[in-house]
């Protein structure tokens, strides 16, 4: 939640920009108070400026509040995204078809293959084989600092590629990017 905060940058600087408008708008009403005490302009003019000003201002703190009400977007994708994961299989069930296939589609990189009713081939797209690996190495029971290096096989090229490719392998347009 750290790491989102941080990156949480574009509304933090909607803030700023919003609190450097109301202190503007705050010193255009103290002018507009003061050339009004000098007699500088006429009373029916000090109203509808003053009114505008005013007007301004409370949009203004309108802005600033739903700024500061505002969730994260990350906080808010991990709120409603973690709970999904931790229940996959009921909400797997209750999915459309085209969901599901996209489910199955962030899970298998390629077809399922089926022979006399059971499942042949599959392999796992590479966030699948880390999180398995990294059950792995968790389930080992083992304190090791080289839990990091250990998850790197998955995300290794096949030995073979000519010439040898690096970085996670191109996703089809129905599974998440990671």
């Amino acid at each position: 939640e750290r790491i989102f905060d941080r990156e949480d940058h574009q509304r933090k600087d909607e803030i700023t920009r919003v609190k450097s408008e109301m202190t503007k708008v705050e010193n255009r009403k103290m002018n507009l108070d003061d050339k009004f005490l000098d007699m500088e302009i006429t009373p029916q003019d000090y109203h509808s400026m003053k009114e505008k000003v005013e007007k301004d201002m409370v949009e203004l703190r309108v802005k600033l509040n739903n700024l500061m009400e505002q969730k994260s977007p990350y906080k808010e994708y991990i709120r409603k995204t973690i709970p999904m994961l931790e229940n996959l299989s009921t909400f797997y069930r209750n999915s459309s078809g085209e969901t599901k296939k996209k489910i199955l589609g962030c899970i298998f990189s390629e077809k399922i293959v089926l022979e006399k009713g059971k499942v042949a081939t599959f392999s796992f797209t590479t966030p699948i084989r880390v999180l398995t690996n990294a059950v792995k190495v968790f389930e080992s029971g083992e304190t090791k600092k080289e839990v990091e290096n250990d998850l790197l096989s998955c995300i290794a090229p096949q030995v073979g590629l000519e010439p040898t490719t690096y970085g996670l392998t191109v996703r089809r347009s129905n599974q998440l990017s990671y």
